[in-house]
């Protein structure tokens, strides 16, 4: 894993410098060869980096993380919780604003060879999430177009996981699986501020379906942002796209074509009329009972 030299901050979580919650140019000497691996990384361009916000912001935002007013998601599909709402606490919320400037997305732009990137700094989708024992997410491509923007295209993940200790028994690896589904090419381990970057393109199949094993209450933690360009005639709007694996059962698999045709109806829902994600559960969540045999 590619990371930079760790250095001290003044970080207090308020009103601070871009470069005092990630080292710019320490990270921008690495570009070339960074980018390099990404373009050419299988079975997607991906990248994984360690030590990626400097150490006790990313400490201090993973402390935040009890702050937040959490909602959860729990269907066939998946089983985590993300932020209720768009406001993150004190240590938390300079670091989702810097993911969100322009010095980062040129950084992103330089590292994955796409131009004019747009950040989501209302977080209509994105944000925050965590999962505990049992939890899981379920192998899919990522919806394309933005729910309540549907002039953006969705073409980059950058994810920060932040968890201390983080025992491989535990599981909640990210698996990154083949285009066409037939096996997964690799695993990262979703350790103490790790970042990984990929392209979210219509067969950029990922997630981590195995249910954690974690001890009950102890959470796997992770900012999630996602960044757009403007779409154009070549873009086709497709709801989340979850994937049975070779080994699931017909009866599993049908579960999970069935859900994400329920969750296709809801994402369509959410772009006409506005709908919130509370509906998802509400409406969605008698399939999970099933989605085990």
């Amino acid at each position: 894993m590619m990371q930079a030299q760790a250095k001290e901050s003044s970080f207090d979580g308020s009103d601070t410098l871009l470069n005092e919650i990630f080292d710019f140019s320490a990270w921008d000497e690495k570009l070339p060869e960074l980018a390099a691996e990404y373009r050419n990384a299988a079975p997607f361009p991906h990248i994984a980096l360690d030590n990626f916000l400097l150490p006790d912001v990313a400490k201090s935002a993973m402390n935040d993380f009890k702050n937040m007013d959490w909602q959860l998601f729990k269907h066939v599909n998946e089983n985590k919780s993300g932020n209720r709402n768009r406001h993150f606490p004190s240590k938390l919320d300079p670091v989702m604003k810097m993911l969100n400037s322009e010095p980062f997305l040129q950084f992103l732009n330089k590292l994955t060879g796409i131009d004019d990137l747009i950040a989501d700094h209302d977080f209509g989708s994105g944000g925050i999430h965590r999962s505990t024992r049992g939890g899981f997410l379920n192998i899919h491509a990522d919806f394309t177009v933005h729910p309540y923007r549907t002039d953006w295209h969705r073409r980059i993940n950058v994810l920060i996981y932040l968890n201390e200790n983080w025992e491989e028994e535990w599981g909640g690896y990210l698996e990154l699986w083949k285009t066409d589904m037939s096996a997964c090419a690799r695993k990262v381990a979703p350790i103490f501020n790790r970042c990984v970057i990929f392209n979210t393109d219509y067969d950029s199949y990922h997630g981590h379906p195995e249910p954690m094993q974690s001890p009950e209450g102890l959470w796997r933690q992770s900012i999630a942002m996602y960044y757009y360009t403007k779409a154009d005639e070549s873009t086709r709007a497709v709801a989340t796209d979850y994937r049975a694996r070779p080994k699931d059962s017909s009866l599993k698999g049908f579960f999970i074509y069935l859900d994400k045709k329920a969750l296709s109806v809801f994402h369509k829902t959410k772009t006409l009329f506005g709908a919130n994600d509370t509906l998802v559960t509400n409406i969605f969540g008698f399939f999970n009972r099933n989605s085990k045999k």
